[in-house]
């Protein structure tokens, strides 16, 4: 492609694609400890991810339909429009602080894809596969990509102009996810071009509502007195505290999706990791943050009145288009533009959690594990992605409309509150860990202070989501029965994991005389990774003998007189077990 063209098309094709030797290097800064899946110095996947990639899915994960939908809920639990810019600031100050715990452990591990999974893999290496077998089971069984494949197909119909019934919905969900994973497992940089691309055209839309709102409060459109909503902007700011921390919560939401990005961080040069994310993404979240406060101010002042704004609920963009432009054809614009930001939002969904996915597959917590980690035929998580599309297939079309699906999706929610948790602690287990390796810090440390104030916020959603509501009644906000009953399911499921975990890694092994170990392999196109081995106690010494702490076989070692058997798939390592 001629230089010029490509320097024009750059934002959206990504970088050049470079050759896997561009980015092999001996850097000590890439150790980890001995537990967990195996470093890939040359990335199965490729290097699709550049500085343009980098911003567009952040931009994605971050910005779905919620600014869209959520301003008029914020105003109406917070009473006030003083009050709620109070809380989209005090939200993009959560936000970053999380993020930073993130940006440390990238600076670890910057050759590792996964995000979630690899932090908490190197966070909690004992008891050994507790945490990682947990985080893979609770990862594939609640994938849940379905709120904005079915936000795309109700804004896409909206954009029709065809009332649907939320089956409808749903059916055109199902194709556009579906189109999403094959286009995900046909060619991941293809995808991330689409994204890119989507990307573009959302960082447009969100400009033109913000010039927009600027000339709304500059007097020049139809809105009449745009600035009387600012008038006494602290009235009617309430003082429950129960409506206050809900609020808090669905504006830091509103900022949350970066983990996207940092499940595909393997994927990027490793001589750039450090600077894209140390630098680069902070100055991505500030600029989104300034997109939400113009958008805010834009609906605001285009509405123009505040019980107007409460009552708008999700379709508060629709209103203020309608006051603005106050045609029909404004109103489908709308529709056709948050649909693509909903498909954005998807891309990025998929792409990140099949990463995520693949990355349990490679500790080898999960039933076969060499079939997750191999990117055959297409050099793409095949499997991972499948599993994302089966468990989404089942939640868009299983559960009735309605309470089931609200419990269901806030299964999923509460689980990763819990993990979150888990893995702002685990930054401080993996600081002691490296001080006692000598490894030290790479370049960036998170201040103790801003630690703290991570899993004290931690808890507080948590803890949050066992509060009743402040109406007097036991029933949930999104569903009609006890408002604790997804909280009870999730810790049920946690604990249900363990109880399996404490079976299968102490209880039978000591019943039937073996140990765990983890076997390392390398596939086809390079891909490394570990199944799990049961070795008799009878040849335990003998085979730590042959292996390194990381499952690999030291040279010259013959494994033919041991009795070991791969639990994947029940194959033979040496001879065959004894039954």
């Amino acid at each position: 492609m001629p230089g010029y063209l490509r320097a024009v098309l750059n934002p959206i094709i990504g970088a050049e694609k470079q050759k896997p030797d561009d980015y092999v290097e001996d850097d000590s800064s890439d150790a980890q400890f001995s537990i967990g899946a195996p470093v890939e110095k040359i990335n199965p996947l490729g290097y699709n991810l550049d500085y343009f990639t980098a911003y567009f899915m952040a931009l994605q994960g971050v910005i779905g339909t919620g600014i869209f939908a959520n301003p008029a809920s914020i105003l109406k639990s917070i009473g006030s429009v003083g009050a709620s810019y109070v809380l989209w600031v005090t939200g993009f100050i959560i936000a970053m602080l999380q993020i930073l715990v993130y940006i440390e452990f990238v600076t670890y591990f910057k050759r590792r894809s996964g995000g979630n999974v690899v932090y908490l893999e190197q966070s909690y290496p004992k008891p050994k596969f507790l945490v990682a077998s947990t985080y893979a089971a609770v990862s594939v069984i609640l994938s849940f990509s379905t709120s904005s494949a079915i936000a795309f197909g109700s804004y896409i119909l909206a954009a029709a102009n065809y009332d649907a019934t939320a089956w409808q919905q749903r059916g055109v969900g199902v194709a556009v996810l579906t189109f999403v994973c094959v286009l995900t497992i046909a060619n991941s940089r293809l995808a991330l071009q689409l994204s890119n691309l989507l990307g573009f055209i959302k960082t447009v839309f969100v400009i033109f509502i913000a010039i927009t709102g600027l000339v709304v409060l500059g007097g020049n459109t139809r809105v009449e007195n745009p600035t009387k909503v600012f008038h006494n902007s602290w009235e009617g700011t309430t003082k429950d505290g129960n409506a206050i921390s809900n609020a808090i919560i669905k504006v830091a939401f509103s900022y949350g999706g970066t983990q996207y990005l940092f499940a595909i961080a393997g994927e990027a040069d490793p001589r750039k990791t450090k600077n894209m994310f140390k630098y680069f993404l902070p100055g991505v979240m500030f600029s989104i943050f300034i997109f939400y406060l113009l958008i805010i101010t834009a609906f605001y002042a285009g509405i123009g009145d505040v019980d107007t704004i409460k009552k708008s609920g999700s379709l508060v963009s629709a209103v203020f288009f309608k006051s603005v432009f106050g045609t029909e054809k404004a109103a489908t614009a709308l529709d056709v533009f948050v649909a693509l930001s909903a498909l954005g939002h998807l891309l990025a969904v998929v792409v990140g959690q099949s990463r995520s996915i693949r990355e349990c597959g490679r500790q080898g917590v999960l039933p076969y594990a060499s079939w997750w980690t191999t990117t055959k035929p297409w050099g793409t998580p095949v499997l991972p992605v499948i599993a994302i599309w089966i468990v989404n297939i089942i939640v868009l079309l299983a559960p009735p409309p309605g309470d089931a699906y609200n419990f269901v999706v806030d299964i999923g929610s509460y689980s990763g509150y819990i993990f979150s948790l888990l893995l702002v602690v685990g930054l401080l287990l993996v600081r002691k860990s490296r001080k006692a390796e000598g490894l030290g810090y790479e370049g960036f440390k998170v201040p103790l202070p801003i630690v703290v104030i991570v899993i004290l916020y931690s808890i507080f959603v948590i803890a949050l989501a066992w509060v009743p509501p402040s109406d007097g009644t036991l029933i949930g906000s999104d569903v009609s029965f006890f408002y604790a009953a997804y909280t009870i399911t999730t810790v049920g499921l946690l604990l249900l994991c363990v109880a399996y975990y404490y079976v299968w890694g102490r209880i039978l092994p000591k019943i039937f005389k073996y140990e765990h170990r983890t076997s390392y392999y390398t596939l086809e196109n390079g891909e490394k990774g570990h199944t799990v081995i049961k070795v008799p106690y009878a040849e335990l010494a003998e085979w730590d003998a042959h292996h390194d702490s990381n499952g690999r076989l030291l040279e010259s070692d013959d494994l033919s007189s041991l009795n070991v058997v791969d639990v994947d798939h029940g194959e033979e390592i040496g001879k065959k077990a004894s039954p």
